[in-house]
């Protein structure tokens, strides 16, 4: 009975310190400041894939970049970096 209490204490706390390390950053909080999309046209006449957002505009255009290096395709590819509105 006393393994299952210190077992079940041991797990407690293991969970415990898991959740209190855990920096999960939801990308759609309220810090995201800009938002990237990405386009598989020459140029933004089609539907944008969305890549995500960011808190600053240069993590945004770093992420941009990122994408359009993974892309293969004929055409040329393009991103773009828009501020989010939040009204």
């Amino acid at each position: 009975m006393m393994r299952l209490h210190r077992a079940a204490a041991f797990a407690a706390l293991t969970f415990g310190l898991a959740a209190c390390a855990t920096q999960g950053r939801d990308p759609r909080s309220s810090e995201a400041g800009w938002a990237a999309h990405g386009y598989l046209t020459p140029g933004p006449t089609s539907d944008p894939e969305i890549i995500g957002a960011y808190a600053s505009e240069a993590e945004c255009m770093a992420a941009v970049e990122a994408w359009m290096s993974r892309q293969v395709v004929g055409n040329p590819v393009s991103g773009e970096c828009l501020p989010v509105d939040r009204r």
